[in-house]
Parts: structure tokens; sequence; C-alpha cells
């Protein structure tokens, strides 16, 4: 499906398949819109279910169809949002019992993290290209992830030959998932991608292969997890994690301790921005469920926790011993102001500052999760340059830059 375009067919209530009724498919900020005359007899705010069939992609199958409007006068009509649509070729997809064991996502945020600029060498007549296919067995929870980069063709006005470089990652399961099993899946991806490259974008296709039919089918859901994201966490290459990838992505998915500190690490970078003192709170939450998770004494108060990791925080923050004195403490009494209401502390981190000692919990917690991984030495570098770089030099430039007159 292409989101510039618009799609006519025919829809039917799946309890009703004889009542049919003209549809308009297009989409409006990445959500599916459906414009129809089609509705129940009984007032609903929404169908769980519509099948329609349209030109240039066959059979739809609709599912947890919101009505985003209701129209009166010689006809009813609506206009449907579904959540997930199921797409195929050849026959209705049955999507409430769906099961698969194959799936594959194109992911823009591949062909970046590859970082490879496919390009012809006129000299030798020779068109110079990245082609791979990576595989990781996650033997605990019996799933193979492959992440593969690839060309792709098309051609323009019979004049242009475009090339494009590609990339998505491949899982398949021994067992049958659901469709919401396999969506989880996927986001644990996008979640270990932000952790390592520092970013993720919005799919542009995901497939799974019917267990019926053996063909592939299309699913698609605006994913709006990442809508609005702009944060970079640390920037790397593919290249220079592949050798720790295996001991990433084997705890992001059979550790349920990792998983659990990544998912609240992700928090502050995927969706939606958080305030300053909600991220630093999630920050805080983050860093005490690491400690509790994988220190050895796990009943240390916060002070303690910090001071246990002292090393770390002063390296990547570039602290020095004078500034170190009164940060743990300061972090511990901003921390009570903000989720105990202790309004009476003192000498607690302003809104402006709230950020970026956000930002440096971030990097230790990411520092300090790998590290239990036993990752290379240079992809823990990462952290330290990005961290030193956030923490110090992009806050000196926003202090001078937030600098008011008037104040």
């Amino acid at each position: 499906m292409k989101k510039d375009l618009k799609y006519y067919g025919e829809v039917w209530l799946a309890d009703n398949p004889e009542q049919k009724q003209f549809c308009i498919m297009s989409f409006i900020d990445d959500d599916l819109i459906l414009e129809t005359n089609l509705h129940s007899l009984e007032k609903v705010y929404k169908e769980p279910q519509i099948l329609g069939t349209f030109t240039g992609l066959g059979y739809l199958t609709f599912i947890d169809c919101r009505i985003k409007h209701w129209g009166f006068g010689i006809t009813e009509s609506r206009i449907y949002s579904p959540k997930y649509t199921f797409t195929s070729g050849s026959h209705v997809i049955d999507a409430v019992n769906l099961k698969f064991k194959e799936f594959f996502v194109v992911n823009e945020a591949i062909v970046q993290w590859v970082n490879y600029m496919t390009w012809y060498d006129n000299l030798n007549n020779k068109l110079i290209k990245k082609e791979f296919s990576d595989s990781y067995d996650i033997s605990a929870v019996r799933l193979k992830i492959s992440i593969e980069h690839y060309l792709q063709y098309h051609s323009s006005e019979r004049t242009k030959l475009i090339i494009s470089n590609r990339g998505l990652i491949k899982f398949e399961l021994e067992e049958p998932v659901s469709v919401l099993y396999a969506i989880e899946l996927y986001d644990q991806f996008q979640k270990t991608l932000q952790l390592v490259f520092g970013r993720s974008s919005k799919f542009s296709k995901f497939s799974f292969k019917c267990m019926g039919c053996g063909e592939w089918k299309e699913l698609y859901y605006n994913d709006k997890k990442l809508s609005k994201s702009k944060s970079v966490f640390v920037h790397t290459e593919y290249e220079k994690t592949r050798t720790s990838l295996p001991k990433i992505l084997n705890a992001v998915y059979s550790n349920k301790d990792f998983r659990f500190c990544l998912d609240k690490l992700m928090e502050n970078f995927i969706g939606n921005q958080p305030s300053h003192n909600k991220r630093f709170t999630n920050s805080i939450a983050t860093y005490e469920a690491f400690c509790k998770l994988f220190s050895e004494d796990s009943k240390r108060n916060l002070n303690k926790q910090i001071l246990r990791y002292k090393d770390v925080f002063k390296l990547i923050g570039k602290i020095s011993e004078e500034e170190w004195k009164k940060f743990p403490s300061k972090v511990v009494r901003s921390r009570d102001y903000h989720v105990h209401s202790n309004t009476g502390n003192r000498d607690v981190f302003s809104e402006f500052d709230l950020l970026y000692v956000s930002f440096l919990f971030d990097f230790v917690i990411a520092y300090l999760m790998l590290s239990e991984l036993k990752v290379e030495q240079e992809l823990l570098d990462k952290y330290i340059q990005h961290g030193n770089s956030v923490f110090v030099d992009l806050k000196r430039t926003n202090t001078i830059l937030g600098t008011n007159p008037l104040s």
C-alpha cells in the first residue's frame, strides 16, 4: 500500500457478508481511514472486524475499527480508523485466529545503521554495493533473527533505473505465534536498535508467511511509539557492533531482568518526549531497577547506589572531585522533591539541569547494562564519548543560548 494513493473497493461486516458497501481507503498522518456507508444497525463506537476487497490490493481484513465520524442524512456514512490491517492477494485472512512462524519488517533505520553508499565504478563498469544477511540465534526462546541489507531496483519513465539501499529484520520461530506477540518481538528489536544505534524509524513493510497457503501477506498498523521520536541516544555503525550483537540480542530476548531495564530506559527515547522532571524521575527509577537486579547488595539506598558506580559517573560526566562531593546527595534531594513532594528540600537541580542529569544517568545505565554482557570496549567507549558530548559540551552550549537578559 502506498500512503499517497487512494484505494477503492467494497467492504462488509464479518457477521453480515451479504451487505456490501462501496469504500474509499486512504491515509491521514499514517492512520488508515475508511470512508463508507457501511454500519451496524446497533449503535456502536467501533467495529471489531470489517472485511473487504480493493482494486490493486486484493482481500483486506480490518481489525478494531474505531468510528471517527458519523454522517447522517439521506444515507448514513461512517469514517473508520482500523488499528490493524491485513492484506492478501489470494484469500481473506482470519486475523483473530492468525498465527505464523516467519515474518520480516523493512525499516529504513537498518540502512542508516549500515551506513554504506552504493556507487557505480565507471572505470571498471561495476556497481559497488553491500548486500548481506547476518543471522543471530536466540536458542533460549527458539528464535532466529536475521539482519539483511540489500538493493531494490525500479525503473522510472523508461529513462531511469533507480537503485536504493534497503534493510530488513527477519524473525523465524520454531512455534507459531500470534500477531500481538510478533509485534512485541519487533518492538524489542526497535529498543535494541535505539540502544546500540541511537534511533529507529517507522517500518515501510511488515510481512508474514501464511501457514495455510505459504504466501507472504502484509500487516499494517500505525507505529505511534515512534511517530514523534526525535531522540538520538548514541551513534554507532553496524560493523562495529556486529561482534557484540549476539550477546545483546540474547540478553534482550531471553534475560527478563535485562529486558525490564531496557524497557524502562527506552521510555525516555521512544514516543512523545516527557517533561524534564518526568524524564529525570524515570531515569532514577531505571537506575534503581538496574542496581536492584544486577548488584550484589540490592537493598542499598540511592545515595549508596550512586557512590557504588562513582568512577562511571565521573568518567561519562567529566565530573570533578569537587563537584562530585555534592552530586549524589543533590540527586537524592531532587528525586525526593519530585517523587515524594518534599517541597522543603533546598539545593535541588533546576528544570534545565534535570534534563542533563537525566541524560547522564541514561548513559551510565546503558554503559553498565552492556558491561554486564561483557561487550567490546570499543562499543562501551561510544557511550563515554557521547555522554561527554551531551552532559558537558551540549549542556554548556545550551546554557549560553538559554540565558535570559530579563532574569
